[in-house]
């Protein structure tokens, strides 16, 4: 008979490691604390409709788009992640693409965030609203 030790990290994914799984939770952390930087997003299937955005500050979301993208380089050494870092013109579907493939999951859905913001800086609930922002209604939710 064979013993398998196996660590659950806080999300429930699993590791036979546990230095890898205590890097994990580390690195997963540090993503849900940037993101935490900006207005926290309406978990609702209304929100996700286009019922309305979450308006942002520019500054705020320039420094956590960038450590987001700070955080991804731990993963990959990707061009299209230096190239999001230094142009922010460059959409952000190319690290999305990239993120979530080599990324935890706590950096892809806080990546998945900054794709869901407009060029005039407010969150919608999907993507989709970000690049057709008159499809939502046009009520800002956040003070």
């Amino acid at each position: 008979m064979e013993t398998i030790t196996k660590y659950k990290a806080f999300d429930g994914k699993e590791f036979t490691n546990k230095d890898k799984c205590t890097e994990y939770e580390e690195q997963s952390n540090l993503a849900l604390e940037v993101i935490s930087c900006i207005h926290k997003a309406p978990d609702s299937c209304d929100f996700a409709n286009g019922s309305g955005y979450i308006q942002h500050e520019h500054k705020d979301v320039s420094i956590v788009r960038n450590e987001l993208l700070e955080l991804a380089k731990f993963y990959t050494d990707h061009k299209w992640i230096q190239q999001s870092i230094d142009d922010h013109s460059v959409d952000t579907s190319w690290a999305g693409r990239i993120i979530g493939e080599y990324c935890n999951e706590s950096l892809n859905k806080a990546w998945n965030r900054i794709s869901c913001i407009d060029n005039q800086l407010r969150e919608w609930g999907q993507p989709y609203y970000a690049s057709h922002p008159n499809m939502g209604q046009q009520v800002k939710l956040n003070n």
